[in-house]
């Protein structure tokens, strides 16, 4: 049986239903695809108005002086700003050139023999130490006579002896008293004191004396120091220990002291001139080859009136010296220092020299020579103070001839904080005297070490990292013609004797203070001695110097070089470009580049960058935005009409298929009652 008009339209209808849903499905994903086109759009619209780049402000201002134009960053407008920019290792669009300066330095290319220094063979020569006095000699044997028997001990204790030692590098002949007991001691350190105190300083405090026994032991005095000393007082080599008071062993030192170490001193007081061997050195008066170890020194002078004059603001407080007109050689000072009420008015601290006020401006005549400081300085509660304070001479008032000197320790706080003052020896020597090598451990910027050659402002600044070859190779001759190394470098021999604990803890070079000491005693028995009765074996050696151009690291630009105004900008917001602006010197705050100094500059402290929205980009992503948009607009009235029309089809087939599904169901339903 055939299908009928009816069927056959049923099935067209449904056949339409299906095609136009699958219509409207397809214009439901346009939509769908609309939506997130939208919210692409609106993403990049926002993006680009977020969107900033990095500006240079060139000041150029209109006619009227109202408008700044700006320019993307480059390296020409940076540089019309004082800006550079660096990679780490060079400065980019730069190169550097060595130029002559037009001066010239002597540089050391070799060494040839002085023919006016023979050296020649050594001879073993008998030494006798003390002998009987001499005539020639200098000084008064019948009155040093006179105060032996005075103290009525025999010759086991004291006796009056002639024996030749070096002064000033000098060797000369000496009448001494010979003191060779503790009992030698304490008589003739009373007789000194006892005459001091009777007004009477031309007697005992002028004569020489020659300590022969190793100890000396001060614990049963208290010290107030030996007044007026005038002669000559040669440890030879011994410690004294027990030293307590209120001063060193000597108040005053017009003379000469020589070859005393002081060890465990412990020093208390309200003065204001107080050193672990002096508290003041006179003019003309000499300290050489002494040592000054485990020194505990309290100057506990307050800020107040003293019936007595004491002045805090006067204060001389050192290790080894608390004021200083003279010369101090081969001479050490190790241990710590306080000054509780010290203020920012307090007098001057130093480790090794309180203060040093020579009598005569630039005196050839006062040196400081071979000498080292390794003295922690605990001041009061505060931490702003002058700049009198420092590791080696607090207070260097008129200039002096410094060589070979270390100066190394600590300056704190009571309680161990670093202070604020600026011109400390924690920032280097701060000193006005004409110097020649000398080292510094600066402990406020993590134990730098800094080295001084010749200058006359060896300040934190122009301090050098380089151990320079005179430190290295410096030498002293002694009198027999022998010659000893002044510095010695770790792993040297001897380098271990020495007692610069803090030096040898940062690996630095020290100084020959036990050899130089050793050099100066008086031994019995035989010395080696050069014999110019022989022939020369051969010559000392005299450096051979040739004069050479100085030059000078100059930048100078280099025109083959580019980078884009992105790619810069993009190396300065990661960090692998910085900015930086040349330096005059060396300093904490800047880098070295090829030997020069530029101080580093961060982007966001810049002020001649602005970083901003670039207006011009968004302009153009407003208006991309607003075309997209009328876009997305128009194909949504599109996709809205396209959705209407199906709309309409598929409810009039709808209505058309219920139409014709009524008709056939009353067809069948009448069949079923005819055949019924």
């Amino acid at each position: 049986m055939g299908m009928s008009a009816s069927q056959a339209r049923l099935l067209y209808l449904t056949a339409q239903l299906n095609n136009l849903s699958l219509k409207g499905q397809a214009v439901s994903d346009a939509k769908i695809r609309l939506s997130m086109d939208t919210e692409e759009a609106q993403e990049k619209y926002i993006n680009a108005l977020n969107s900033t780049r990095l500006f240079v402000n060139n000041n150029i201002f209109s006619s009227n002086g109202t408008v700044t134009t700006s320019e993307y960053i480059s390296l020409e407008n940076l540089k019309a700003q004082g800006y550079m920019v660096s990679d780490g290792s060079k400065v980019l669009g730069y190169s550097y050139q060595q130029v002559a300066t037009g001066e010239k330095e002597s540089v050391l290319v070799g060494y040839e023999d002085d023919l006016t220094k023979p050296i020649y063979p050594t001879k073993k020569v008998p030494t006798d130490g003390l002998q009987a006095p001499s005539a020639t000699a200098q000084g008064d044997a019948a009155t040093m006579q006179a105060i032996v028997d005075s103290t009525g001990l025999g010759e086991d204790d004291l006796a009056v002896q002639s024996y030749t030692t070096t002064i000033n590098g000098e060797e000369v002949e000496l009448n001494t008293i010979a003191i060779k007991s503790q009992a030698g001691f304490e008589a003739i350190y009373e007789k000194m004191l006892t005459e001091a105190n009777e007004g009477n300083i031309t007697n005992a405090l002028q004569q020489n004396y020659f300590i022969d026994t190793d100890t000396i032991d001060m614990s049963k005095y208290v010290s107030y120091g030996i007044p007026f000393f005038q002669g000559v007082f040669d440890g030879n080599g011994t410690t004294i220990t027990g030293l307590n008071g209120a001063q060193g062993l000597f108040r005053d030192v017009y003379g000469v002291v020589k070859n005393v170490n002081i060890d465990g001193a412990n020093i208390t007081a309200e003065t204001d001139a107080i050193g672990g061997i002096a508290g003041y050195l006179g003019d003309g008066g000499l300290i050489e080859n002494c040592n000054v170890t485990n020194l505990n020194l309290r100057c506990e002078l307050q800020n107040k009136e003293y019936d007595e004059g004491y002045d805090s603001e006067r204060a001389g407080v050192g290790g080894v010296v608390g004021y200083n007109q003279g010369s101090i050689r081969n001479t050490s000072a190790q241990g710590t220092i306080s000054i509780p009420y010290a203020d920012d008015s307090f007098g001057y601290i130093g480790g090794f020299i309180g203060a040093n006020t020579n009598s005569e401006y630039g005196d050839p005549d006062n040196v400081i020579e071979n000498c080292y400081s390794d003295v922690n300085i605990k001041l009061g509660s505060g931490k702003d103070y002058s700049n009198s304070i420092n590791g080696f001479i607090g207070d260097d008032t008129y200039e002096t001839i410094i060589n070979n000197c270390i100066s190394l320790g600590s300056i704190t706080t009571a309680s161990g904080e670093t202070i604020n003052g600026k011109d400390l020896a924690n920032w280097g020597p701060v000193i006005e005297s004409n110097i020649n090598n000398m080292l510094a451990l600066d402990t406020r910027n993590n134990n730098d070490v800094l080295y001084w050659g010749s200058t006359t402002d060896p300040t934190f600044g122009n301090g050098s990292r380089q151990q320079p070859d005179s430190i290295r190779d410096a030498m002293e001759t002694l009198p027999d013609g022998t010659e000893l190394p002044i510095w010695l470098n770790p792993g040297t021999a001897g380098y271990d004797d020495q007692i610069q604990a803090s030096g040898k803890n940062n690996k630095l070079p020290v100084l020959n203070l036990s050899g130089l000491q050793q050099a100066g005693l008086l031994e019995d028995g035989e010395k080696e001695v050069p014999d110019t009765d022989a022939d020369p074996i051969g010559y000392q050696q005299k450096p051979i110097y040739e004069e050479v151009d100085v030059y000078k690291t100059e930048l100078v630009e280099d025109p083959s070089f580019s980078i884009s105004s992105m790619a810069l900008e993009q190396g300065l917001r990661s960090g692998a470009y910085q900015l930086v602006k040349q330096a005059s010197e060396e300093s904490t705050q800047t880098v070295s580049l090829n030997g020069l100094f530029y101080e580093v500059v961060s982007l966001s402290s810049c002020s001649a960058i602005t970083d901003k929205a670039e207006d011009e980009a968004a302009q153009k992503a407003e208006a991309e935005y607003n075309k997209a948009m009328e876009e997305i607009q128009a194909k949504d009235k599109r996709y809205e009409l396209d959705q209407k029309k199906i709309d309409t089809e598929y409810n009039a087939y709808l209505q058309e298929e219920e139409s014709i599904k009524t008709v056939l169901n009353k067809n069948v339903e009448r069949s079923f009652k005819t055949f019924g």
